[in-house]
């Protein structure tokens, strides 16, 4: 059996009950383990591939506990089963390091690899599936609001959405050729796919906060998305707050000693820019944002000659969902539900995500 589900969950960081480990007469076989080891928990690879780092140890740790739990309830001959050495000792050694507080996990920042769902038309037995199209973010897992933001991790219907643009002719026809802005970025793991791996003209991931357009940056790199071109590359990040013009920023941040922010564009004062496709994901979860979010969708129209707007959204609260879309057709805008739907997790086979509360995806038309 393949271990690529196994790996894509890891490094995903889903919690470890979730993992899907191979079955139980392979899992015993000696190779099998070498290369779980290997794959998921050596220093030495993580080292050599800085686009994948390892998880940090806590997560290690409960995922070694889970899997060495597991290898020892299946230990049958004690001449022939055995469970690998090296999983034994670098669990004894993620047993000695020091605990992080809860707190201190909540705030702790890590990176994540994210591995997009096969396409459709993918054979699952295919080699072709071997190639993994992975995107790294940096996220606050535990966090659900840091320093005034909801964006330090990456939420379901963003999910929901790269895995309807990653995986169905339909969704990548949305931003293949494309000028594509995205609202409200968060990570900027939907940004980043689509411009790794789905052929954009150029995307612009935006957010009002500074600090998540730096870890923005900084993924950016390492996702091999900064310099492709003389003007910067395909993937750009503005920090542009709703309800304020949008354009081509030529204005830094007001931290001059951060030679990092010179991709962080501040927008407001330039040449004046247009795009094709906006998108949105988890933008509303305060009633009280739903006029500000209107007017944007509006103006994006008005102003900046979008096309269509893609919005996901968990229904947490339906009430709050359905105020937006009253709202949009109340100024004048065409609202239609995405004939998508998430697979059932125990299908999915890449952006892992909860199916438990709906999740809905609405394309937006002037």
């Amino acid at each position: 059996m393949s271990l690529s589900l196994l790996t894509a969950q890891y490094f995903q960081q889903l919690d470890p009950h979730l993992l899907t480990f191979p079955e139980d007469n392979h899992l015993l076989h000696p190779t099998t383990q070498e290369t779980i080891y290997n794959t998921l928990f050596s220093e030495s690879n993580a080292a050599n591939d800085h686009h994948q780092p390892l998880p940090p140890p806590a997560y290690r740790t409960r995922v070694l506990k889970r899997l060495i739990t597991k290898l020892e309830s299946l230990l049958s001959n004690p001449e022939e089963d055995e469970i690998n050495e090296s999983l034994l000792e670098e669990y004894s050694t993620l047993l000695t390091l020091p605990k992080p507080s809860s707190i201190e996990q909540a705030q702790q920042l890590t990176y994540i690899t994210y591995t997009a769902p096969p396409e459709e038309d993918d054979d699952h037995d295919s080699e072709t599936n071997n190639k993994r199209r992975t995107i790294l973010t940096s996220e606050s897992r535990s966090a659900i609001i840091t320093a005034g933001t909801t964006g330090h991790r990456t939420w379901e219907a963003a999910l929901h959405l790269a895995t309807y643009l990653s995986s169905t002719a339909a969704g990548k026809a949305h931003i293949a050729g494309k000028k594509v802005l995205e609202l409200g970025a968060g990570t900027g793991m939907v940004s980043m796919f689509c411009a790794r791996y789905l052929q954009p003209e150029v995307v612009v991931a935006t957010d009002r906060e500074l600090g998540l357009m730096r870890q923005i940056r900084d993924c950016a790199g390492r996702n091999g998305l900064v310099g492709e071109k003389d003007d910067g590359g395909v993937f750009k990040g503005w920090i542009w707050e709703w309800g304020r013009e949008l354009s081509r920023g030529s204005g830094e941040d007001d931290d001059d000693d951060d030679d990092d922010d010179d991709e962080l564009q501040q927008v407001g004062d330039g040449e004046k820019v247009e795009f094709d496709v906006a998108l949105g994901a988890d933008l509303i979860y305060d009633i009280d944002l739903v006029p500000l979010l209107v007017q944007t969708v509006k103006s994006l129209f008005e102003k900046y000659a979008v096309k269509e707007f893609l919005i996901s959204a968990t229904l947490r609260n339906e009430r709050t969902f359905g105020a937006f879309l009253d709202a949009c057709e109340e100024s004048a805008l065409k609202v239609e539900r995405v004939p998508f739907e998430s697979p059932a997790e125990e299908h999915q086979r890449g952006f892992f995500h909860s199916t438990v509360i709906p999740i809905r995806t609405y394309r937006i038309t002037a």
